[in-house]
């Protein structure tokens, strides 16, 4: 019987049937665990406009020091460094103040316009581009989250991130309550990555997977902020969140990819609450809010759901009308032109181009997915990706936040004036001169911005081509000082403090010290 099944060519056509029929559970569940909710993704939208906005906010409060020829980082600096982002800013087109203020507020309106949702793909597309631009024109200052940053937006814009809660919605009139497809297994695997990788990385270290890692991380007075300078004295506490986030990262596929609905959400919600103790606990910039962002595409329909249920009525029953919208009333440019041309008998064209354009989004999808994985798996690993492919405008997938092991060590700078009559003074404030230790290093910087500055000015030197950082944070510290203390200033000395942490106890040991930068005016 067996024997003439397998000589009868209608047993053999019906084998690919037989086998997609097996595999049709397989293939459920997957498509269930890869499908995001329209509500989630214009979540992710308004999160991501509005760490933007935040961001642009944040960084106009020293826009001169930072991005003008009359700052710490002139445009000679900027060519003379980071050959990777040579000519790749357009902030670098001129040094003047008015031309940043400029741009500042051509791309805060860029983000507002991500956030309502209008024209979503393209104002998000430009709205990349000026991010880029700005982290080029002075990546002295940036750190790990804004690179996540532009990885996160750029893989989001593959998504429909306009089809609900969006002037587009409005717009076109119509929406899909969920999408799946390669953008949505991208955009869910990029945070993965993130997680596994910074997993694997923290087990080549020796604290995290001994549980002693973040009462070291939190010892770190120039990282450490509001909750953080209070936990360490409950150590049996820091050793149960060393391994709750060692847990999350490590099970990350586990607990996000391989649940569902409310699930899912209780996942989710765990690492929110972890980002959220970041947040209030380390000076790390934007990482906590991007992570939290790419993590809302995971939220799925019972949870919003249940969140129109027990928001106020108000809320529930309110419904924008497209009448509201006035002049962008109308459809889209491109609807009109393809409905044009299905007035005129072009048909086939108007079908073709919609269809090639979610061809071309499969395709960007699918080569998105390999680029995390071979970047991501890469750095991990000693694996060197193929000469052809290296290229430091791909290789973006580097997650080693505190990996392996947290730095047993931390610093602080002071700045000293000698001005003309022989007197040393601090150089910015204005007040008495002093090299004691801080009561709390964090507090030493206005913002991680300008910590993270003063890492790349020390770290410059003077006697190489990369020095001119240190050369042209020399010069403007010399103008500032004069300013501050109204006095000629004869020479600016940078002073590099160094205290290996009290992990256990008060420390004895005397803070080490060197002069990173040594510069006469």
């Amino acid at each position: 019987m067996a024997t003439d099944q397998r000589r009868n060519p209608d047993w053999l056509a019906e084998m690919p049937q037989r086998l997609w029929t097996h595999l049709e559970p397989v293939r459920r569940g997957v498509r269930a665990r890869l499908e995001v909710d329209t509500r989630a993704l214009a979540a992710m939208r308004i999160a991501l406009g509005t760490i933007i906005l935040a961001d642009l906010l944040h960084r106009a409060g020293s826009l001169e020091t930072y991005y003008t020829d009359a700052g710490a980082y002139p445009l000679a600096a900027y060519e003379a460094t980071y050959s990777r982002f040579t000519g790749l800013s357009i902030h670098a087109w001129s040094g003047e103040l008015w031309f940043q203020q400029l741009l500042f507020v051509v791309a805060g309106a860029f983000a507002v316009a991500l956030i309502l949702g209008y024209r979503t793909r393209i104002v998000g597309a430009i709205s990349f581009v000026l991010l880029f631009s700005l982290h080029a024109r002075n990546p002295a200052m940036l750190n790990g989250a804004d690179r996540l940053l532009r990885v996160v937006l750029f893989v989001a814009l593959l998504t429909p991130l306009g089809e609900r809660w969006s002037v587009d919605a409005l717009r076109r009139g119509t929406a899909r309550t969920t999408v799946v497809g390669t953008v949505t297994a991208a955009v869910l695997l990029q945070p993965v990555v993130v997680f596994t990788q910074n997993a694997v990385l923290k087990h080549q270290g020796e604290t995290w997977y001994s549980g002693e890692a973040l009462g070291i991380a939190l010892t770190d007075d120039e990282m450490t902020i509001l909750l953080g300078n209070h936990l360490a004295e409950y150590p049996m506490l820091l050793e149960a969140l060393t391994w709750g986030w060692v847990i999350l990262l490590s099970g990350s596929v586990v607990f996000l990819l391989g649940t569902r609905g409310w699930l899912r959400a209780l996942a989710v919600g765990a690492y929110l609450g972890a980002f959220a103790g970041m947040a209030l606990s380390m000076s790390v910039g934007l990482f906590p809010f991007v992570l939290a962002a790419s993590l809302l595409p995971f939220i799925q329909r019972p949870f919003w759901d249940a969140l129109e249920r027990v928001a106020p009525n108000r809320l529930t029953q309110w419904r924008p009308k497209r009448s509201w919208l006035g002049p962008l009333e109308r459809p889209p440019l491109e609807h009109r032109v393809l409905a044009s041309l299905r007035e005129r008998g072009y048909e086939s064209l108007a079908s073709f181009v919609p269809t090639y354009g979610r061809s071309l989004l499969t395709v960007a999808g699918v080569l998105v997915v390999a680029w995390m994985l071979l970047f991501g798996a890469a750095h991990a690993s000693e694996y060197d990706v193929p000469d052809a492919m290296d290229s430091p405008h791909l290789d973006e997938q580097r997650w080693g936040l505190y990996a392996p092991d947290p730095s047993d060590s931390y610093g602080w700078f002071v700045f000293e004036a000698e001005l003309t009559n022989g007197a040393s003074v601090d150089a910015f404030d204005g007040g008495e001169l002093t090299f004691d230790r801080p009561p709390d290093a964090a507090q030493e910087y206005e913002s991680f911005r300008e910590r993270k500055f003063l890492e790349s000015v020390r770290d410059s030197g003077t006697g190489d081509e990369t020095g001119i950082i240190a050369r042209s944070y020399g010069e403007w510290a010399c103008e500032q000082a004069a300013e501050t203390h109204d006095a000629a200033v004869e020479e600016i000395t940078v002073h590099r403090f160094v205290q290996q942490q009290p992990i256990d106890g008060e420390s004895e040991a005397e803070p080490n010290s060197y002069v990173p930068l040594e510069w006469s005016c």
